[in-house]
């Protein structure tokens, strides 16, 4: 074995106290967060791997602003710390350009899908105002439609709310319509139903990937947001230490890719597990993607993707970065960013410091495995040559897992103006690559590393995918490749299956039905919930129930509105959706563009303008959130929350419907 584990006793301090077993997951721009593994490559010494004390798999998120914890909050099988003290004060304070909604009853007291219904659906409305019935108005002629009884008043412990439910899943005509309780005591914001009633949310989130762009000139005539050529110093970005291939000090050319969240930051493995949601979206429902659908700008269209669905043509453009991260041997490097962290109000284009490569990690050279071995499969029909260099380049992100130890390669500094994403074990991405490769190819080699080397995972429980825990990713991979043995396959669908079935009934215990325990109100946390809502929608491939579909379906109702907080977490989306995101081009620009998936209540606090809020007003797990630039802990978005999203969102929307129009 080669040990390529260089790092020293860093003097790092620590900024959140988090252990094994409560991980806080910080949003998209991550600080430094670690994780423990004493196996040796790719072996489970016996067969398990760590959980927190209810059996979830934490997920590791990484602070936005030099805060350097988890970033998802959901404990995977792997675990992930982190440690660093936050880099930047500025964004520590409310900025003077935060806009204040106004106060107003409706919306409130009755909580609904703020975007809307399809119409054969089950419906639920979530209604904390004292009433015992409810009807359903037509928003247009202000006539009732529907009507009935509230159900009895239960308890919901995340929220501190007493709650009541409306069901009106009989509801089918398409239209907009509020619904209202008590005699008018309290009315919900307006909705719609319909067949394509998400299908312009699907169509923002897909094209947000392509304003995130890295290393380009952005001109964007829907939303009217602009800058000229991004971090151009990328093209001959800094490696911040020497290896077998550069000394320190050399330039190479690292142009490409998207920004990762508030920051601009570019990460390899936050990336890597967006990319592949994003191809899994595709292979799952293929009709619903097609080109044209996400308006990319005329500028930013690819000769070599015409013809491609746009969320292909999109995914392309940050696989070919992913690409240069990624080193002769098959090695992935960890990121590309500055030493500082940029002003909130600083574009892309605004921002000269010397941009550096750092870090190397055999958990991100998993991840690339796993997710190049996917666009072989997905591309061959649009590009075959590149096809084939996917696969070239995860035969060798594998080949070098095969002969090195866990890894993960952290220099002093190198987290001072960046997230820090650390995970120093690996077993969850090499069972994903292996499990790719082996239904990409049908080698056998696959399967005898998978029977040797990672036995353990096939029976691990499934858990929602996060960019420290794809297992699900390769779960899902082994199921679906011909080449599976069936005692393997049957191993994997009771793990998918079994975790749906927890899920489930945990949701129905919930007042709000959402997937997240009290302990999972953290970093992103709207995109663990919905995340648990893809898994659902998997369990239904394996094993069909319409507990799972529509459980799944109140994941999106909850990131589109119907929350303990009455927000949407996605900008763009809703009457009321997040207007002050933690985003450096919102703040450089003024201009909020929808599409944004915001990480959501985070009760550990995180940031100093959450831990006030919370300091002061005490609220429940699910209300711990606020519409302010200064909190990256709750109100930052992130290319990995959204990914999740686009999933669900595939699934139920028609591709006629997907469309700005």
């Amino acid at each position: 074995m080669v040990d390529e584990d260089k790092d020293k006793d860093l003097t790092r301090r620590a900024y959140l106290a988090v252990s094994a077993t409560s991980v806080a997951a910080v949003a998209g721009c991550p600080g430094g967060g670690s994780s423990t593994e004493s196996a040796a490559p790719g072996t489970d010494s016996d067969g398990q791997t760590p959980t927190d004390t209810d059996g979830e798999s934490t997920d590791s998120p990484q602070g936005s602003d030099g805060t350097d914890a988890m970033t998802d909050g959901s404990m995977d099988t792997e675990t992930a710390t982190g440690t660093d003290e936050p880099a930047e004060t500025e964004t520590a304070e409310p900025t003077d350009t935060d806009v204040e909604p106004e106060p107003a009853d409706t919306g409130q007291g009755v909580l609904v899908n703020q975007v809307g219904y399809r119409p054969d659906d089950p419906k639920l409305a979530v209604v904390r105002t004292a009433a015992e019935t409810y009807e359903v108005v037509d928003a247009d002629s202000g006539e009732a439609v529907a009507s009935g009884d509230l159900s009895d008043p239960t308890e919901d412990p995340n929220s501190g709310d007493t709650v009541r439910h409306a069901e009106f899943s009989g509801l089918s005509e398409s239209g907009t319509y509020r619904l209202s309780v008590g005699d008018g005591a309290a009315d919900s914001y307006e909705f719609a139903v319909g067949t394509d009633v998400w299908g312009r949310t699907l169509a923002e989130l897909g094209r947000r990937y392509t304003l995130r762009r890295a290393n380009v000139a952005i001109d964007d005539p829907v939303t009217g947001l602009s800058w000229d050529v991004g971090y151009p110093q990328d093209a001959e970005a800094v490696m911040y230490f020497g290896d077998d291939y550069h000394d320190e000090g050399d330039t190479v050319d690292m142009t490409g890719g998207w920004y990762d969240a508030g920051d601009y930051g570019k990460y390899v493995t936050p990336g890597a597990i967006t990319a592949a949601q994003l191809l899994l979206a595709y292979e799952q429902y293929p009709d619903t993607f097609s080109e044209g659908q996400f308006a990319i700008p005329e500028s930013l269209r690819q000769d070599d993707t015409a013809g491609m669905p746009d969320l292909l043509a999109e995914v392309k453009y940050k696989l070919e970065w992913l690409a240069k991260m990624q080193r002769p041997d098959g090695a992935a490097y960890h990121k590309v960013s500055g030493e500082n962290w940029p002003g909130m109000s600083t574009a892309p284009d605004e921002d000269d410091q010397t941009r550096y490569v750092y870090g190397l990690s055999t958990y991100g050279t998993g991840m690339l495995a796993g997710t190049f071995a996917m666009a072989a499969r997905i591309y061959r029909e649009f590009d075959p040559d590149f096809a084939d260099r996917m696969l070239d380049r995860a035969k060798n992100a594998f080949g070098y897992l095969t002969v090195h130890d866990p890894i993960f390669r952290q220099d002093e500094g190198q987290n001072s103006g960046s997230g820090g994403y650390r995970k120093d074990n690996d077993r969850t991405e090499r069972f994903w690559a292996g499990a790719e490769l082996l239904k990409t190819t049908g080698d056998e080699r696959y399967q005898a590393y998978l029977d040797q080397q990672v036995s353990g995972m096939f029976e691990a429980e499934s858990s929602s995918v996060s960019w420290a825990n794809s297992l699900l990713l390769g779960h899902w991979a082994y199921y679906t490749a011909d080449a599976a043995t069936e005692e393997r396959r049957s191993q994997v669908a009771d793990s998918i299956t079994g975790a749906a079935d927890d899920l489930v009934e945990h949701i129905q215990s919930e007042g709000y039905r959402v997937s997240l325990r009290s302990d999972e109100y953290v970093w992103a946390s709207a995109k663990i919930a919905v995340a648990k809502g893809c898994l659902l929608l998997l369990a239904n491939e394996v094993d069909p129930s319409e507990e799972y579909v529509a459980h799944a379906l109140d994941q999106i109702h909850y990131v589109l509105g119907r929350t303990p907080t009455a927000y949407s977490y996605v900008t763009g989306s809703g009457e009321q959706a997040p207007q002050n995101p933690h985003s450096r081009t919102v703040g450089s620009t003024g201009i909020n563009v929808p599409g944004n998936v915001v990480g959501g209540p985070n009760a550990s606090g995180d940031d100093p303008v959450l831990s006030d809020y919370i300091a002061s007003e005490d609220p429940a797990p699910a209300k711990s959130y606020v519409d302010r630039t200064g909190s990256y802990a709750s109100n930052e978005p992130a290319i990995d929350y959204a990914a999740p999203v686009v999933f669900a969102l595939a699934h139920f929307t028609p591709g006629d419907a997907v469309g700005l129009d």
